[in-house]
This record gives structure tokens, C-alpha cells and sequence, in this order.
């Protein structure tokens, strides 16, 4: 049995920095369905479900281990410390990538996605009520954890210092994923993209004034030595704080009550850049077969018969920002692998380590 009953999935070691005098008793929060702020949230209640790994003490044990130890990190660099060493980078980079996986919001993606074929016609596939799906995307969402935690090893790590009064916010999905490449330079890059495609950048919020950065070295570089960003850009700081609002499923967490009004302007102007829907379901029918292979076409679902054969495309909608901050630039001579099929852009370790299959990759300009 698992040691917990109340068991969250954004960790009371992230939420504390942003708390109320960082008790971590009672924290801040604007409510993006209702658009309010709401002052004194009790923290144990953010974030959390019953028994959202399920019942497994040894996965509570496991997941507990990365939190104390990004917890213990935080503090930390809290403390001044201003050497990024090898624990910092890679206790940083796990809690990121574990973090990323695990939010109500993730898992209830990957199950619409099974929940998507049961839609079609003649389909066998048994729907489990919403809340049994989630708890399993979740569990399998942490053995995927287990088995890939070292695709962010090659991503580069810097710390943002904010120098400016407007401080960082968090969310209910504060380790943001996002790709400048593939939103920016679409022309270079067509296809979606995820955690092993080149251009990755994660963005995580330690406290109002330190953000975390993991980023695609082959792509992008940095105004900063040591692994340190010093942001005294007003534009900057809100261009971190928006992919927060942008990515968040309902919550937006800040420590500092008085600043309230100015967090629900910041959140007002770019709330309309979230998408409507976080997928694309797209269905085809299998249309013809001959020695060279089999061809869909694009259909309905209210034009599939019982019996056809048909696939389900599922499609991420991610939020495109605004703007990106100013001292995250491509480099002149940014590359990632292809193999000019669907995969896409990759990264070089990716191809490596055996994070990506096929053949026929080859550096490209991008």
C-alpha cells in the first residue's frame, strides 16, 4: 500500500518556494476558467489527487527520491550557491524530464489518445472510465520515466537570475515543453515535435527569482557564462512567465499577494494563444492495396463503416508564445540529423543512445 493517500503531481517541493512566506502552508493562485486570483489556497489540495500513482509503495518510494533530491538542489542555489556542478545539472535535468511526464495534464492526454480509438466504428479496444485511464497513463508515463531518463542528458542546462520586479510564476504543469525551432522556423521544420527532437527547450521555474533552463546546444546559445543568465529585461521575464499560462491546465501559482493584479494582466494578455484543444483526432480509412503498400484517405468518423480499416492520427496542438526570451538565440551554424521522412528533426545523442530508430540520417542546416 502506497505510504500516501493525497499523493501530487506538481511535488509540495516546487510549490514551496512560490507559498506564502514559503511555509508552504497557503499559496497564491489566478484561476484561468474564472480569471481571479485567489489568495490563501491550501497547498496540500493543489495539484493532487488519491492515489494518483496508484497503490505501488515502491513507485511512491522512486518518485519520491527525485523530488527530495531537486528539493535539497533548490535550496541550494537558494542559498547562493554559484557553482552548477554535476549533481545540480543532472538532479535538475531528472526532475524536469519526471516532472514533464506526470502532471494531471500529461496523463490526461495520453489517455484521449486511447480514448480516440474507441470512437471508431467496429472498435474492440474496452473504455475504462476516465479516471482508470489516467491512472494508467500515469504509471506508464513513470516506467517510460525509468526507461528514458537520459534522453535530456545531451540538453544544455543555464539559471536564470531575474533582476527585474516582476517575479517568476509556476503552474499545475510548471516543466513546460516547447521548440522555437519547430515554431519559429516551420520551413525547416514541418513535423511536431517532442522531447527527443531537435530545438527542446524545457522551461522549469525553481522560485520568483531563479528559472531553469534545458535547451538544445546544436541550436541555440546563450548570452551567460557558467551556466548563469543574468535577466534584467522586463520582456524577458514575461516571456518565461507566458509559456506558464500557456501550458498550465487551470492554475497559475505566485508567492507575492500585492503583485496579484499584475499577474492576471500578464496572464490576460496571452491567454487567447492557448489552444482550444490540446489534440487533433484525425481518422483514415484504408483506401487501396497494391505491391507498393497501403493507402489511407482522410474521412469522418460518422462516414466509417463497421469493419473497415482504419488508423487514428492523433496530433499535439502546442501553444505557440508570443515572443521568446532575448538571450536564447539559434545559432549561426544550428544542425539537427533527418532522414527526410516523418520522424522529423532529431537530435545527434537521440540517434546515439537508441532514442530514435532508423536509418539514413545525416546532419542538416537548420
Amino acid at each position: 500500500m502506497a505510504f500516501n493517500k493525497n499523493q501530487h503531481f506538481v511535488p509540495k517541493v516546487h510549490l514551496r518556494p512560490f507559498s506564502l512566506d514559503g511555509e508552504n502552508l497557503a499559496i497564491s493562485l489566478i484561476n484561468l476558467r474564472q480569471m481571479k486570483p485567489i489568495p490563501n489556497a491550501p497547498v496540500k489540495n493543489q495539484c493532487s489527487s488519491d492515489y494518483f500513482y496508484g497503490r505501488d509503495p515502491k513507485l511512491e518510494s522512486a518518485i519520491n527520491f527525485v523530488e527530495n533530491n531537486y528539493g535539497e538542489v533548490v535550496r541550494l542555489l537558494e542559498d547562493g550557491h554559484p557553482t552548477v556542478d554535476g549533481r545540480v545539472n543532472i538532479v535538475l535535468k531528472r526532475f524536469a524530464y519526471l516532472q514533464y511526464l506526470r502532471t494531471e495534464s500529461a496523463s490526461r492526454a495520453a489517455s484521449e489518445m486511447v480514448l480516440a480509438l474507441q470512437d471508431v466504428p467496429g472498435s474492440d479496444i474496452p473504455m475504462p472510465p476516465m479516471r482508470e485511464a489516467i491512472l494508467a497513463a500515469v504509471q506508464a508515463a513513470m516506467l517510460h520515466f525509468n526507461e528514458t531518463m537520459k534522453i535530456v542528458d545531451d540538453l544544455k542546462l543555464c539559471l536564470v537570475r531575474n533582476h527585474t520586479d516582476m517575479p517568476f510564476v509556476t503552474s499545475d504543469n510548471p516543466a513546460i515543453l516547447t521548440n522555437r525551432l519547430h515554431l519559429q522556423r516551420r520551413h525547416k521544420a514541418l513535423n511536431g515535435f517532442g522531447v527527443k527532437s531537435a530545438g527542446a527547450i524545457f522551461v522549469l521555474p525553481l522560485n520568483s527569482q531563479l528559472c531553469g533552463i534545458l535547451y538544445d546546444g546544436a541550436v541555440y546559445s546563450y548570452d551567460g557564462r557558467e551556466r548563469w543568465i543574468d535577466a534584467a529585461k522586463p520582456a524577458d521575464i514575461a516571456a518565461l512567465n507566458a509559456l506558464q499560462v500557456l501550458g498550465c491546465a487551470s492554475n497559475v501559482y505566485f508567492r507575492d499577494w500585492d503583485r496579484r493584479e499584475d499577474h492576471l494582466a500578464a496572464a490576460k494578455l496571452v491567454v487567447d494563444r492557448r489552444p482550444s484543444s490540446r489534440h487533433t483526432v484525425t481518422h483514415l480509412v484504408l483506401e487501396e492495396t497494391n505491391d507498393w503498400g497501403e493507402y489511407y484517405s482522410v474521412k469522418p468518423i460518422t462516414d466509417i463503416r463497421n469493419g473497415e480499416k482504419a488508423m487514428v492520427h492523433v496530433k499535439t496542438n502546442h501553444p505557440c508564445p508570443a515572443s521568446w526570451p532575448s538571450f536564447l538565440r539559434f545559432r549561426a551554424n544550428a544542425g539537427a540529423y533527418s532522414n527526410n521522412t516523418g520522424a522529423g528533426l532529431t537530435r545527434e545523442w537521440c540517434l546515439a543512445a537508441g532514442f530514435v530508430r532508423g536509418d539514413r540520417y545525416r546532419k542538416v542546416s537548420v
